[in-house]
């Protein structure tokens, strides 16, 4: 007989317990069957919204960002010189005769070595060229993703769930045709070699990110702290031998201008328009808040620059030290290491100053490996946090940010900034909660002494050098020419009386504005793009350089709002940056071809007629220089600037006859020459430290003087009537080359 247990058979039992396992068991399966089925279409949906609102449009469409890439590696291709590839208007210029229909090209703060993976597609038509680069977009995006698999142990399914989660960076970097799905690979592919043990290929790899884009380069703090010395040196040989390598291709001139001239402007938050809240950064919410500046930012909440001076460099400083800090000094185990790793990544771009969505990408790989840690030492709840955030960052959370706030509700426009903030704490908390050392004995650590001293030695010095640059900045500000919000870069004045005429990039292109006083009068658009107008005091007319297949030289009435066709006469074909004499006999112009300019001189016609085929026209320059700009002073003279093969730019100087060339004594590089209408006085603009100071030189006496010591720019300097007022452009607190106009009294 089966022996009796609290009134039932232990027979009885044994079943029922066999049946609540078997429930068991089939609630589990049921409830995994539910996830596997919602992870699945989870992904089909996200993978169709990168097929329809990213790779679709970016198949259809050719977008400015590749158009950088694609055009200067075209230029590459044919043999052009590449040392004027950070001027707006020469890189628009060329964008204009290679016929690529876009309103705006620059390659402004991409490195010179970022050209490179578009080179082979640069034959193609623009369109074919992004198509084969997007075909190569997805396979380095694949690659990267069975990467991210073998390192983080999630299921392929997972990894590309939190890889299509990446909604905004992968659509616009796919629309773009950007660089960072690379970027990406290459960050993934040195993680990888980095976890294998293969120290010194990591670095390697790195160098090779660190040339498309600055940043990676940053892992050598990471190297060094955690005495991963074959890395380092891998990461440091590399990057010397690629900048080498990059001279060798570029030319020293070319990497000298990004290093010396570009660089440091996105290192000190102002590489491109720093009150633009787009870039979701705290220095462009500090510099929104409390910097005015005329044109871009008229109404902060208060005008404290010194605040900002200070609160910058503290942000930077709170978001790099603490984490360096918590990485420890030594390898840790495997599993930990990779999420410092992808953490790593994260605060690279917390400390970007102006990062655009596609930067984002990067952190496909920060949600891998972190999700992967926490799911494998069972902290599911966490992961699913750092997945919700993951997806704020990447979500379109900028489609309900409308206008341009004001004051305090620039804080509730940058979304994607509190949401990566958010990120970021997780990633911290996450952090210190795998380190096996409890938080009282980090902060009771010699290393906590040590790691404050570091936070000063970085902060003290970068608040004196921020307190420096505004005050330089404010000076500049007193003497701005205010002209209207729509115009991003204004530069190459012209003065006709009171009246100045000027190039101004707009979203339509360049166009040729005007001002009297400090209102624009004129806004001249000519059907194509239109640089460098030329006035003559003893003229009525103006004359200014079209660009589209060539360029071409036109004259108009200057004190027409808009002129006809038939006021328009064609001066010279196949020429660039007009001159017109004092007297308006003679006009100079560049001719150029593949990229070195010619000075040429041609006689003017009289009246509004085109200039005939047998007018005198003829080279004054030589085929030895490289020429820049000119002007003409009231003695028949020419001063050009110009560079010699090997040599920085100088001042040259030539007659209108036959002559020969000679050169003007400089002791440091010089450009952008004009002569004041009595002749007296000669300004031009003085590269010293990577910067371009205005001067100006008592042509009888030959003193000079410096007029402007600011950690900016100051060009194209031109002559009021009374030969002691300037106006020239200014890139003070705007952005590398984003020029705005200033006047000022030059000589007493």
């Amino acid at each position: 007989m089966p022996e009796a247990h609290g009134g039932r058979s232990i027979s009885s039992l044994s079943g029922y317990q066999s049946s609540s396992k078997a429930s068991f068991v089939s609630r589990v399966s049921r409830h995994s069957t539910f996830h596997l089925i919602a992870e699945y279409l989870l992904l089909a949906t996200l993978v169709a919204i990168f097929a329809w609102r990213g790779f679709g449009p970016a198949w259809k469409t050719v977008n400015s960002d590749f158009q950088d890439y694609y055009l200067a590696a075209r230029l590459y291709r044919q043999g052009y010189p590449l040392e004027q590839i950070y001027d707006w208007t020469w890189i628009q210029r060329q964008k204009d005769h290679t016929g690529i229909q876009v309103p705006i090209v620059a390659f402004t703060l991409l490195t010179p070595f970022s050209l490179l993976p578009v080179l082979p597609f640069s034959s193609l038509p623009p369109l074919l060229a992004k198509r084969c680069w997007l075909l190569v977009n997805l396979v380095l995006l694949g690659l990267a993703a069975y990467l991210l698999k073998r390192m983080s142990r999630l299921s392929a399914r997972r990894v590309a769930i939190l890889t299509f989660l990446a909604i905004v960076p992968l659509r616009t970097n796919f629309m773009n045709g950007q660089e960072y799905v690379l970027l990406l690979f290459l960050l993934t592919a040195s993680a990888w070699l980095y976890f294998e043990n293969r120290g010194l290929a990591a670095g390697l790899t790195l160098a090779v990110a660190g040339a498309l884009k600055i940043y990676p380069s940053l892992f050598l703090i990471f190297f060094v702290r955690k005495k991963q010395w074959r890395a380092a040196a891998g990461l440091v040989a590399g990057s010397i031998g690629f900048w080498l390598l990059s001279w060798k291709l570029f030319g020293f001139e070319t990497i000298r201008t990004y290093l010396v001239e570009v660089l440091p402007w996105p290192l000190r938050a102002e590489g491109q328009d720093p009150y633009n809240i787009n870039w979701n950064t705290f220095s462009a919410v500090l510099h929104r808040l409390f910097v005015a500046e005329p044109e871009l930012n008229p109404h902060p909440v208060a005008h404290l620059p010194a605040l900002y001076a200070v609160l910058q460099p503290v942000c930077q400083g709170l978001i790099f030290v603490p984490f360096l800090w918590l990485m420890g000094s030594s390898r840790a185990a495997g599993a930990r290491e990779k999420l410092l790793w992808g953490t790593y990544v994260a605060m690279l771009l917390m400390l970007s100053t102006n990062p655009g969505s596609y930067d984002f990408v990067a952190l496909i790989m920060t949600s891998v490996l972190t999700v992967g840690y926490l799911i494998g030492a069972g902290r599911a709840r966490e992961a699913a946090i750092v997945v919700a955030l993951y997806g704020l960052v990447c979500f379109p959370l900028s489609h309900w940010v409308h206008g341009s706030p004001s004051g305090f509700q620039t804080l509730l426009a940058v979304p994607r900034l509190w949401a990566m903030t958010g990120l970021w704490i997780c990633l911290l908390v996450v952090s210190l909660r795998s380190t096996p050392v409890k938080m009282k004995v980090w902060l009771k650590s010699r290393e906590a002494i040590v790691f404050a001293c570091i936070w000063l030695v970085l902060v003290v010095p970068a608040v004196t050098l921020n307190l420096r640059q505004m005050k330089n900045e404010f000076v500049n500000y007193a003497t701005r020419l205010v002209v209207v919000p729509e115009s991003y870069l204004d530069t190459d004045p012209a003065v006709a009386g009171e009246k100045v005429f000027f190039t101004m990039m707009t979203d339509r292109g360049y166009v040729t504005g005007a001002l009297d006083g400090t209102s624009l009068t004129q806004h001249l658009w000519f059907g194509t793009d239109s640089f460098h107008p030329a006035a003559s005091p003893n003229s009525q007319d103006a004359w200014v350089e079209l660009a589209s297949a060539g360029s071409q030289i036109i004259r108009f009435p200057a004190d027409v709002q808009g002129p006809t066709p038939n006021q328009i006469a064609i001066q010279v074909r196949d020429a660039e940056k007009p001159a017109v004499s004092i007297d308006g006999k003679w006009l100079a112009f560049i001719r150029e071809s593949k990229g070195r300019g010619t000075l040429w001189l041609r006689e003017l016609p009289h009246g509004t007629s085109s200039a005939s085929p047998d007018s005198l026209e003829s080279p004054v320059s030589g085929n030895e220089l490289d020429v820049r700009e000119a002007a003409f002073d009231p003695e028949d003279g020419i001063i050009f600037a110009a560079r010699r093969s090997g040599h920085p730019p100088a001042l040259f100087r030539t007659k209108p006859e036959p002559s020969d060339v000679t050169e003007e004594s400089a002791p440091a590089p010089r450009r952008f020459p004009a002569v004041s209408p009595d002749g007296r006085w000669l300004a031009f603009s003085q590269l010293e430290g990577g910067n371009w100071q205005l001067w100006v030189q008592n042509r009888q006496t030959r003193v000079e003087h410096r007029l402007t010591d600011s950690d900016c720019n100051s060009t194209a300097p031109a002559w009021y009537p009374d030969s002691k007022r300037l106006v020239y452009a200014t890139d003070c607190g705007r952005g590398y080359g984003l020029t705005a106009l200033c006047r000022m009294v030059a000589v007493p």
